[in-house]
Parts: structure tokens; sequence; C-alpha cells
């Protein structure tokens, strides 16, 4: 504000009507907050706030009714009467105390060449930037000047062009202007700022580069939105008045309906939650800075023309919702894993430079007492914070390279993932990471001592594939076999010693492209998805093998999201409708908002699994049941996944007479097939299960032609807990007559089981019950 404003009321104004006022919402503690003088010396008493009063107040504007806002009055810095040449030359200006208008001229003298991004007054949410023209074009055509109050140059078009988010700091020319012109917030109201660690750019090292300007005639506004990123904004008038309206950031999608219900025109009838919304409202002017914990949902309006500054902020308190945003990938213009780094970098140099102070004073016999000042120790604990962070981070890369293989985390395709990094580019190693903040806050512990105890560092139980690494103690129990067989582009398939994973394995001869190369090419899952219905038996594809599956249902339309689970190899990958995915905090996703890339949450089970969305379809989908060797799955199947209707396989007999190793094919018989249950009351053996007694008989055809078949039954184990089982395959079941508990051998098993005269199963419960009560 200092370089391009100009004086046009000299009148000065008290002390008292020099008051900042800083407007928060109610996520914010306010209870150690503080005034901070720039000269408290020559400061009375009487200017300072009572330290223990803090309440919701009203901030009334001029001439007109109370604003309802969430805060409290927070003094900023005030001016000391008394200054020496030297601070008048370096002081910022003051803003509250005296009434200013821009000098255009020379702000066109000073960045009139620079590019800036300017939308329209009703500009489009999705797409906002109308373009960029030059600040002097901007300048000139958009902007009132006092001499004209009728201009003759300004169409009614420029002014409706709103300056827009310009990012100063990233102009080399500008930001050499303009950086490092803003003195920091005291810390008692925000931190150190740790953006000013992210980028090393000449023009705004040790400044934060996410700094704007916006500029705009009255009524041009930024209609309600929220950034993500995880970050605290400011902002700042430096000319006119500025009216604000907040949402709590739990509000916007639940209470105004994903942003649908507008704030302009209330409808309670059609959008009835939003009578329940926390909203503030309030106006501010040059001399006022609001400040927005993250995630809060803003609309601005300038009321009159006005040119305002706004940044955003970092500190070690919104670190967790920073960390979320980076795992998240809800704001890609931000590179949180750079940030992270730097700024850890940057904190243990500072707490090493203390450590070697430290040393040298001690092999000289000095005193070191007074180095633990109170910025050594704000520095030592945002580093402690600061490593609980990293180590989250390390702690998903080392889950990432086990289930989803040694790729560029930041890639957001395969070809991406393919590239190797230029030799010049250096590798973050978070694991690393941790082991040196580590390093450093033990050397700091003992920093006078004359003696340094050897550091050891922190080593949790490695994580490695369960299926490949070492055999460890539960070797009986892993199928030792070669994973990187089952790899996809060296990407994992398999990891966990799971059914499902061994099972998959032991797929050793269903190849996709030896045994079904043309389906793909011929597009066969097309031409078969409008003819299927349930009970039908196809083959489907599970990554690189096919595997039989049972139509379940079949669905005409239905829109879906290709999920891949963050914690779990490929082969958990699966389809899930869109109204089954979430944003991670829950908020349910407009369907125009779910495409590739995006982070969310499965919730079609309590475990809320985070997952990336890889492909998006729309069109009919086949939930099917999926028999991968002894285990059984359901899931949804597109087209593409389906390869052919399911033949069964012809058996393999040896002919002596062709040879050693001959072998004849012959079909099986209709004598040599298995029985199938076909009623109610038959005992049955089940696939690796044992004995069971069929308690429903399901069946397909068209019944009342008398063409029926058994396709499915429920069932009652007949021995031990006498548990239930429903709808299991019918080829997966077969007539045991001979486990019959009241002949044979299943007799006798009983007879063993149970030495009680009294004949029949024991319940859970201890009582009696008749070997037919299944039935």
């Amino acid at each position: 504000g200092a370089k391009y404003v100009a004086t046009i009321d000299g009148n000065k104004l008290s002390r008292d009507e020099m008051k900042s006022r800083t407007s928060l919402s109610n996520d914010v503690d306010l209870s150690d907050v503080r005034m901070s003088e720039r000269n408290e010396s020559e400061t009375n008493d009487e200017s300072k706030p009572n330290e223990t009063s803090h309440a919701w107040k009203l901030s009334e504007e001029a001439g007109g009714n109370p604003t309802s806002i969430a805060g409290t009055q927070v003094f900023g810095s005030i001016q000391s009467e008394k200054k020496s040449v030297k601070d008048e030359t370096n002081e910022l200006l003051d803003l509250s105390g005296e009434v200013y208008e821009l000098d255009i001229m020379k702000m066109i003298e000073d960045i009139g060449d620079e590019d800036v991004p300017v939308i329209k007054r009703n500009y489009n949410e999705v797409t906002p930037i109308h373009g960029n023209i030059s600040a002097a074009k901007f300048l000139t055509n958009c902007w009132p000047t006092s001499d004209s109050s009728t201009p003759t140059q300004q169409t009614k078009t420029s002014q409706r062009l709103y300056l827009h988010q310009w990012q100063f700091p990233l102009s080399d020319t500008a930001g050499r202007k303009l950086c490092h012109q803003n003195n920091p917030l005291p810390k008692e109201i925000m931190g150190e700022d740790m953006l000013k660690y992210w980028i090393d750019l000449p023009q705004c090292k040790l400044d934060s580069p996410l700094q704007y300007i916006f500029m705009g005639r009255e009524d041009t506004l930024s209609k309600l939105h929220k950034d993500n990123g995880g970050l605290d904004i400011s902002i700042a008038p430096i000319v006119g008045h500025k009216e604000c309206v907040l949402v709590h950031r739990s509000d916007g999608s639940n209470c105004l309906y994903r942003l649908d219900a507008s704030l302009e025109d209330i409808d309670l009838h059609r959008f009835p939650l939003m009578s329940q919304a926390r909203v503030w409202k309030t106006v501010i002017k040059p001399g006022e800075i609001l400040l927005m914990p993250q995630g809060t949902y803003h609309q601005c309006r300038n009321l009159t023309p006005c040119l305002s500054y706004s940044r955003f902020h970092l500190d070690s308190v919104n670190l967790l919702p920073f960390l979320t945003s980076l795992l998240n990938r809800d704001a890609p213009e931000i590179d949180h894993e750079d940030v992270l780094w730097n700024l850890t970098s940057e904190m243990v140099r500072k707490v090493d430079e203390v450590f070697d102070e430290a040393q040298a004073r001690v092999k000289e016999g000095l005193d070191t007492a007074d180095l633990l000042t109170e910025e050594v120790v704000d520095t030592v604990n945002t580093l402690r914070t600061l490593r609980h962070f990293v180590r989250e981070v390390a702690r998903r890369e080392e889950v990432r390279k086990i289930v989803k293989g040694s790729c560029d985390r930041k890639s957001k395709n395969s070809d991406d993932a393919q590239k190797k990094p230029d030799d010049d580019t250096v590798v973050q190693d978070f694991s690393s990471l941790v082991e040196d903040v580590d390093l450093s806050l033990h050397e700091f512990r003992y920093r006078s001592s004359t003696v340094i105890p050897p550091f050891k560092a922190r080593k949790g139980k490695a994580l490695k594939n369960i299926l490949s690494g070492p055999s460890g103690r539960r070797s009986s129990n892993v199928i030792k076999r070669d994973v990187s067989k089952f790899a996809i582009g060296g990407k994992p398939v398999v990891t966990f010693n799971s059914a499902l994973d061994n099972n998959y394995m032991s797929l050793v001869n269903a190849d996709i492209l030896k045994n079904y190369p043309n389906a793909s090419r011929k597009k066969v899952g097309e031409a078969l998805i409008g003819k299927l219905k349930p009970g039908d038996q196809i083959v489907v594809k599970l990554e690189q093998r096919h595997v039989k599956g049972e139509i379940q249902e079949v669905i005409p339309q239905m829109k879906a999201a290709y999920l891949s689970f963050e914690e779990f190899p490929s082969i958990y990958d699966e389809y899930q409708p869109y109204d089954l995915v979430r944003f991670p905090n829950g908020e349910e996703i407009p369907e125009k908002d779910v495409k590739p890339g995006l982070v969310v949450i499965d919730i079609s089970t309590d475990n809320n699994y985070r997952a990336e969305i890889q492909s998006t379809y729309i069109g009919p989908m086949a939930r099917v049941k999926f028999f991968v060797s002894q285990h059984t799955m359901t899931r949804l199947v597109s087209p593409s996944l389906i390869l052919d209707m399911y033949t069964p396989k012809s058996r393999a007999k040896k002919n002596d007479s062709k040879g050693l190793g001959a072998a004849e094919v012959i079909e099986i018989s209709d004598e040599e097939k298995p029985e199938r249950p076909n009623k109610v009351g038959q005992v049955v053996k089940v696939d690796g299960r044992g004995a069971a007694r069929v308690t429903k008989v399901y069946r397909g055809g068209a019944p009342q032609d008398g063409n029926s078949f058994p396709t499915h039954v429920d069932v009652c184990f007949i021995l031990g807990s006498m548990t239930t089982e429903k709808m299991i395959p019918i080829d997966h079941v077969k007539l045991a007559p001979e486990l019959d508990p009241e002949k044979g051998r299943g007799h006798r098993q009983i007879a063993k089981q149970h030495s009680s005269p009294v004949s029949g199963n024991l319940a859970r419960d201890g009582s009696v019950v008749s070997p037919n009560a299944c039935a």
C-alpha cells in the first residue's frame, strides 16, 4: 500500500480510531490473543485490551447496523507518534488512519508491463479466468479515475472486468518490487509463515509465493467457493471497501447443497437445510484484516472500487489439514511435498546451527544457556511436530512401493510413471529425512555435553511383500511363488498372504492372451452383455488371468468408477457405483466431478478405504460372482472384462498305447458327471467344507414349462457348529447319501463326537438338536 497511495485527507485520527478489527471464524481459540506493539516501550498501559476478556462481538459499520461476524476485536500494530527519520522511511503505512487514493500513473510506471489475469463480473466457476491483459491496459480502462466520472474510453465490457488473484511473486520484475513489503502479523495471532521456505526464487526467497492482488470496480466479486490446500487465508483492503460472506467449512456441502443453494436468492422451501448454515457477513476496509481458517467458504464483493491484498498461510496450527490436502491431492497448484521437504530441511539446518555453536562454546568452556532463546524453542518444537508428518509421508511411500511398485508418486498416468527422472533431479526420500530430523533432535538434546551419545535410528517393523520376502516364522502358511511373474508393467498384482492372492496365483494355466487372444479386439463382451441373464456362466478377466463367473444381475445402465485402493495391490481394484464413492471428508461428489485421478473413499463397507479413480464407465454392467480357484467374490463387471461364455473343459485321459505322456481327449459322459441335489433334505458334500443338508433349492430355466434346473442351494452343515450358508452354486455341491447322520460314516462320526446316549447334535447353547433339525 505504501508504494501506490497518496493522502486525500491529512487529518490525524485518535489512537482508538486506529484500532484494526480482525474477523475470525469460531474455529480459532482467541483466548491468548494480545495486542502487538511495534514500540511497546512507548505505548501506554491504558491502550492495551483486557487480556482475559474475549467474547464474540459485533462489528458496527459507519452509520449502519451491526454486522454479525464470528470473531473478536484484535488490536493491530499502533504507530508511535515519536519516530526517527529512519523509522519514517522504513515504516509501512497504517491505512486505518487516513484516507488514500491510488496513484494510477505510478502503478502503470511500476508494473504496467505485467500480464494480469482478469475475469468477467458474471464468470463461470469452472473456468473463471477470462484471459490475461497488461496491467497498464487494466488500470487505464477498468479502474475509475477522479477526473473522469463519465469516462470515454472505458467501455461497459472493460468496467465489468475484475483483476482476479494475480500471483505477483511468480513474476521476476513484479516480485522484486512487491515481495518482502509486508510485516508479518504478530505471532500471537499467526505463527511464522512456513510457506516462505517453499520456493527458492530470487524475487521471493524467504517470502511466500502465495500472495495475490485483487482489483476491481464496485460490484465485481469472487463467487462463493473454498480454496483447497489446507491453508489459512488473510484478506486486507488497501483502497476501498469489500463485503465478505463466510460459510463454515462443514456447511458448504451439507447445508448449501454443494453450493447449489444461492445466498443471493434464499429458498428455504427448496433448500430447507440452509436455515442451519453458519453464515457470517461483514465489511472490511483499509486497516482491517480478515483471517479465515482453512476450508472456509467465502464470497467477496467490492462495495466500492477496491484494491486488496491476499495471501495463504501455513503454520503449526494447520499442518494436519495441509497434510490431508497432500494425501487427497485436492490442490495440484501447491506442491505439498516440496513445501514439507524444504520446510523440514530448513528447521533441521537452524537446529544444527544452534548445536554447532553450543559445541564450540563447550570446547572453550563457555556457557550455552543464552543460546536457548524463544525463537530456538519455537524452532525445535516446530521440528518435533514436523517429524511426525514427515514420517506419515514416509510410511505411505513404503506401503506404496510394496503394493503399487516403485513408481513416481506424483505421476498421474502410466506413461509418466515409466519416465526416468533427469540426472539432476533429486529424489525425495522421506525416510532418510525422518532420520535427519531424529539425528538433529538427538544432538540438540545433548548440545551442552562434552560427549555426544551415539545416535541409533528408530527402526520399526519393516514393510515387505509377504509373498516374496523372507519366510519368517509363518513360512508354512505362505505359498512360495515367484511374485514377479504376476506383475503388470513392473507393478505388483498380489502382495498379501490372503485367500484371494493365493488362489489367484494358483491360476497357472489361465493366461488371457494364450486362451482368449481376440476377445478385446472382437469386443465379445459388448455383444454378450445384452443377452446375459442371472445364472449364466461366463469367463471374466481378473488382471492378466481369466476366471469363471456367474451372472447375479444385469444392470442396463450404470455409472461406475474403477478404483485403485491406496494400500492394496491391483488385484483388489474394482468398479463401484458413483453413489458409493465420496470425497475423503465424506461429502458427496457431484457426478460432473467424478474424474480419473480423484482421490475418494469407498463407502460400500464400513472400512471407508481410500482409493484413486482410474477411469469411469457409463453403460450396461453385470454383477458377477467370481470363482478364483477356491475363492469367491462378487464384483461389478463392464463389457470389456467379459471374455466369453463359459463352457466346461474336456478331461484329458492317459492312453498308454500312444506312448508315455501322450493324452487322449475324451468327453465326460452323463454317467460320469457327479449327481447334484434337486430337493430339500438331501445330504450333500460341499467342496472343501464337509457334509451338509439342503434347506432350499433355487431353480433356473422355465419352471412353468417344466424345464427348470437347480442353480443354487442353501445348506446347513451337519457336523460341528451347524452353521448355514446360502446361495452355494450347484456345481460346488454333490449328493453324498453315505454321509447321512442316520446311517453309514456320518452316523459313526456323530457317535464319536457325543458320548451322550441322546442322539443328535449339540447347539451353541448346549441343547440337543435333532439331526433333522436343519431340514
